[in-house]
């Protein structure tokens, strides 16, 4: 630590907040003589790399978590069946990875400031026990992640095809601003070996994201007139987001939104009814705790239709929000939610007759024991659908029980497979339509498939960024539980042409290279070389004192030692009229310690004091 040494009453004290800010929020040095400009020790060291690594891993989270907003209700979905009550755990996990993140970089940028200044490093503990949790946190979430969450990674790869350029450019702008204080950092360094190593990697850095470009496969850099067509959309559950799902309202919601059809799931009671119900129990989407508090987890199913009725699908919308949509939704809207019922089946049939929609339907296996076996209810869900009067190749069938008694019974169906089969599989079984999730086929599946001749529909999408990519690549059709964003969308949201992209990224690196040439040879010119000769001593260097001097000097005498954010400032001594005293002398065991053997160094010397005193 500097010394702090008394000094007399004719010393006034500049007031450096930010340093005082800088230091003190970092290390819990506020006060001035508690300073140091002492190297940094190696332990502190590692603590900034641990900062460093905690950043990084913040800020890959948060892409995460951003990019993720395509499946919230997934999310919440999950974390409900565990918990048993309906909150936004994505939202909360989201905020508290920005608000972690923005005081990490707080951290970070004092450390720069740290360094640019030449204090030492020194991070107290209230700082290193949150690095240290953010560290074990983010490992932590990356193993649970992995094994609950595994389609997410995956989408994150994915958007990396749009984001990717964004990110360059985010990159080249960041490289730049933090080339100022580096470079600083740089001229000052002495140690050749550092020099070489730290310039090398900052080379190498910067080719890598200059040259990045040639490495992407973006699906959205293409010509224009390669553009395809807009894929319409499916609406998944109705408008699921901003009404009670798999109900009339949703649908009719949808319907104003010109989607292309509609998707649900179709259940049987235990009367042989045939109703839209999507999670295996009432628990989730109606008051069955209230009408029957001992059913609460009983299978959908096992309920009569009549029982059904008696339940309200509408009122948990408005109490949940589960999407978080609500706040858009008009109050006379809102009031048509309460006692929504359970449609069935012939009612979502009639629906799209009404409104003229293809449908799709997963339908759903009866539970041991049912009065109804699977074969029954695949016979009784094509005659109904039959009897409706809905065009039969407005019907997607992707059921694949008793599939040949179907085709001969309805061979007008659009026969459908669910998930990912390579081509010929497809072909052998006379099947043209693909539906399949986003995280089961990638652009080149989509393409071979077109190529042919059949089409893809991909499930669920419903961000504008993963719905671009999908736009981009070619795919058919794509399921969404957003219909009321996509249907607005009139172009990707980025799209460039690769020309113009191989411009727009010649000219930034250039600019980038330029700037940061110019701010090295600005900092290079505020950090002059400086010769260590004897008679060029630095006055904050330590004093040594040889065996043969017991002189004991006075404060005066080493006022070249004190703080470097004193002045000497005789004119501030209110109520006296202070006179500048003689310069004090210099002893000749001083100037032998310090290296001085010649009697031209005093005057040197002599000039030196006098300046730090002024």
């Amino acid at each position: 630590m500097v010394s702090h040494i008394r000094l007399e009453n004719t010393q006034n004290y500049k007031q450096q907040i930010c340093l005082s800010f800088m230091t003190g929020f970092y290390g819990c040095r506020w006060k001035r003589y508690q300073r140091s400009t002492e190297p940094t020790t190696k332990f502190e060291k590692a603590w900034v790399l641990m900062l460093a690594l905690s950043f990084a891993l913040i800020v890959i989270f948060l892409y995460y978590w951003v990019m993720a907003q395509n499946d919230i209700a997934y999310f919440n979905g999950y974390l409900y069946y565990y918990i048993g009550t309906w909150f936004d755990w994505f939202m909360l996990f989201y905020v508290l990875t920005i608000l972690t993140l923005i005081y990490l970089g707080i951290l970070l940028a004092l450390v720069i400031a740290h360094c640019v200044t030449g204090r030492q490093l020194y991070l107290h503990w209230i700082h290193k026990i949150p690095v240290v949790l953010v560290l074990i946190m983010c490992i932590v979430a990356v193993i649970l992640l992995a094994e609950l969450w595994k389609s997410e990674w995956i989408l994150v790869a994915l958007t990396l095809q749009v984001t990717a350029p964004i990110i360059q450019i985010v990159a080249i702008v960041i490289l730049t601003i933090i080339a100022w204080p580096l470079a600083s950092l740089w001229w000052r360094d002495h140690n050749i070996v550092h020099r070489c190593v730290s310039l090398s990697l900052f080379v190498i850095l910067l080719l890598f994201v200059y040259l990045s470009p040639l490495l992407m496969e973006a699906p959205c850099v293409l010509q224009t007139a390669d553009l395809p067509v807009k894929p319409p959309i499916i609406a998944h559950k109705g408008a699921e987001q901003i009404a009670p799902e798999n109900t009339k309202i949703s649908f009719q919601t949808a319907a104003n939104y010109s989607v292309y059809g509609f998707e649900s799931d179709v259940r049987i009671s235990s009367d042989g009814v045939l109703f839209l119900m999507h999670d295996s129990t009432l628990t989730r989407t109606t008051n069955v705790h209230e009408v029957f508090p001992n059913r609460t987890k009983h299978r959908a199913e096992s309920f009569t239709w009549t029982e059904l009725q008696k339940l309200d699908a509408g009122s948990w919308f408005l109490k949940s929000d589960p999407h978080n949509k609500l706040k858009y939704v008009p109050e006379e809207t809102r009031k048509k939610f309460i006692g929504q019922k359970i449609p069935s089946y012939k009612e979502f049939l009639e629906l799209a007759v009404t409104y003229n929609k293809t449908i799709v339907f997963d339908l759903a296996q009866p539970p041991a024991g049912h009065p109804y076996y699977v074969g029954d209810v695949v016979e009784l869900v094509a005659n109904i659908t039959l009897q409706s009067g809905i065009r039969q190749e407005q019907v997607w069938w992707l059921s694949n029980i008793q599939r040949k008694w179907v085709k001969e019974k309805a061979p007008g169906f659009i026969f459908t497979a669910e998930g990912r089969y390579s081509v010929g599989t497809l072909l052998d079984e006379d099947i043209h339509n693909v539906n399949a999730e986003y995280t089961e086929v990638n652009h080149d599946d989509i393409r071979e498939y077109a190529d042919n001749l059949i089409t893809t529909n991909i499930y669920v999408i419903n961000t504008p960024g993963l719905y671009s990519i999908y736009w981009c690549v070619g795919a058919h059709t794509v399921t969404t539980s957003a219909c009321q964003d996509l249907s607005h969308i009139q172009a990707p949201v980025w799209h460039m042409t690769p020309t113009a992209f191989l411009i727009v990224s010649t000219v930034l690196g250039i600019a980038s290279a330029v700037c940061i040439v110019v701010i090295c040879v600005i900092q290079r010119c505020r950090n002059p070389v400086r010769d260590d000769n004897p008679e060029s001593i630095s006055l904050h260097s330590p004093r040594h004192f040889t065996g043969g001097s017991t002189t004991k000097k006075s404060d005066r005498e080493l006022l070249y030692r004190t703080n470097e954010d004193t002045m000497f400032n005789p004119a501030h001594t209110p109520g006296k009229d202070v006179q500048m005293e003689e310069e004090p002398p210099v002893y000749q065991d001083d100037l032998d310690a310090m290296g001085v053997s010649s009697t031209s160094g005093v005057a040197n010397l002599h000039q030196e004091v006098k300046m730090q005193l002024e």
